[in-house]
């Protein structure tokens, strides 16, 4: 992807609770553990034991997608997910139906029809994106309004607040068309009450925080912090621990990021082969960074030309950093006509983070360490 698309997915729950919650726990733990086929099956008997729960179904149909994404085509997962939330989307209808007075059958009853926007958007098919990105934030939103003081509620609503702030003019003035105020500032403050208060949404908000206090709004402290917990939490998540990984070498704790990225490493070997090809460049980067902080410029090059050379993420966050870091590096080898090329890559990202920005100013005067 090369623009922010704010997808309507956050697996999240209020304070009220119901039989089969503690196994959905458990599922969820499981998964963003990287460990998605114990989730699975915890998942499925967990909806066969509990039919009712509002959590369970799109939880599952979440599970298999992150179990598809490491192992499977993007277009066979596709097709799954589809199927999934068919299958899915129909049980929320009827327990909405059954349960007019709990928002949570509505909530997600509209995360799951928010979701299948997700899977157009890989076709490229905008129509059906648009069409179904509406139908379901427009059912998220009226939760919200109706429930301010759930907190969970909060998340779907400041991400799409956040990156319409983030966007041009015609996408702002498409979000006030929704009710929403396209502010960056109500979005992150919204985002961030779901990390610190979600009863469940709080994994994927603090993902998210630390994410824009990395690369967006930047603060590493505040990414510390967050990512920190998270990877307490989730140790085997390589992803979470590039999030920790990268908040403390820019926080210049650097003897604990060389411990990271040692455990880093390590855990490559138990990625699947897609996973290996999404993180290398992630990794790689990382240790760009690293050997670029402690003014190894000549360990930091071979690094950043592994990681732009074989970069097989889907979102170009880190490539954009890669491509800017390795401007800097040229530019303090007195390369600046390969400093400049680097430059131009990120710009032409054009991803809405920090970094673009930082390019720009680059490529007009070079960077000095």
């Amino acid at each position: 992807m090369n623009k922010f698309f704010p997808v309507i997915l956050s697996t999240v729950l209020f304070a009220q609770t119901y039989p089969g919650d503690d196994a959905v726990r458990k599922g969820v733990h499981a998964f963003y553990n990287y460990e998605t086929t114990n989730a699975i099956e915890i998942l499925e008997e967990a909806r066969l034991d509990y039919p009712k729960n509002p959590t369970v179904h799109l939880t599952w149909a979440a599970a298999r997608w992150l179990h598809n994404q490491a192992n499977s085509s993007v277009e066979q997962t596709y097709i799954d997910l589809e199927n999934d939330l068919n299958e899915v989307i129909p049980i929320y209808k009827l327990l909405t139906k059954k349960f007019p007075d709990d928002p949570n059958y509505q909530l997600y009853l509209g995360s799951a029809t928010g979701l299948m926007a997700r899977i157009y958007l890989g076709k490229k098919e905008w129509l059906e994106t648009l069409n179904w990105a509406y139908s379901g934030f427009r059912i998220i939103q009226k939760v919200e309004a109706d429930h301010p003081d759930i907190v969970d509620a909060a998340l779907p609503i400041g991400i799409v607040e956040y990156f319409a702030g983030l966007s041009n003019v015609i996408i702002q003035w498409g979000a006030s068309l929704l009710g929403l105020d396209p502010s960056r500032e109500r979005g992150l403050t919204k985002i961030e009450r779901a990390a610190n208060d979600g009863p469940w949404s709080w994994i994927e908000a603090r993902g998210i925080v630390s994410f824009l206090y990395l690369w967006v709004d930047v603060d590493p402290e505040k990414a510390l912090e967050y990512s920190g917990e998270l990877v307490a939490e989730f140790p085997g998540n390589f992803y979470f621990r590039i999030l920790y990984t990268e908040s403390l070498i820019r926080s210049g704790k650097m003897n604990t990021a060389l411990t990271s990225l040692n455990i880093l490493k390590k855990m490559v070997s138990n990625l699947t082969d897609i996973q290996k090809n999404w993180y290398f460049g992630y990794l790689q980067y990382e240790l760009a960074l690293y050997h670029f902080k402690e003014r190894k410029t000549e360990k930091a090059l071979v690094y950043i030309n592994e990681a732009v050379q074989n970069y097989g993420a889907e979102l170009d966050i880190i490539l954009a950093n890669a491509w800017c870091l390795k401007g800097q590096i040229h530019d303090l080898i007195h390369e600046r006509m390969e400093a400049k090329k680097a430059y131009k890559y990120c710009i032409e990202l054009d991803n809405y983070t920090y970094t673009i920005e930082l390019a720009k100013s680059y490529l007009r005067t070079p960077f000095q360490n």
